[in-house]
């Protein structure tokens, strides 16, 4: 999916092998439980519980709401507002590069 704007809550469920690039996205509890995601250029805006339990690489335009237990992969972002690594998955699995984390 490229060059568009998204908003919808639970978005992307339980999907694979999905790849946005320049998309503009507003998703309460958005990209969880997915395999293989990619985001690339992207803007999440109100987005906020993304990528539980989801393999994810995600180079994020600007912040990020909150994140909760992602599985495993790589999320670059300027900020995340709300980082929930409570124990549910291995935290060790996830890289996560912010310029500041508010």
């Amino acid at each position: 999916i490229e060059d568009c704007f998204i908003a919808g809550e639970y978005f992307g469920w339980n999907s694979k092998n999905v790849t946005l690039k320049n998309c503009k996205i507003e998703s309460l509890q958005g990209f969880c439980y997915m395999q293989n995601l990619r985001l690339q250029d992207c803007e999440l805006i109100n987005t906020t519980l993304a990528f539980e339990y989801s393999d994810v690489r995600a180079e994020i335009k600007g912040a990020i709401d909150s994140v909760k237990n992602p599985s495993s992969g790589l999320i670059r972002a300027a900020s995340i507002g709300e980082l929930i690594l409570d124990g549910a998955t291995d935290a060790s699995k996830t890289e996560i590069i912010t310029e500041l984390r508010a």
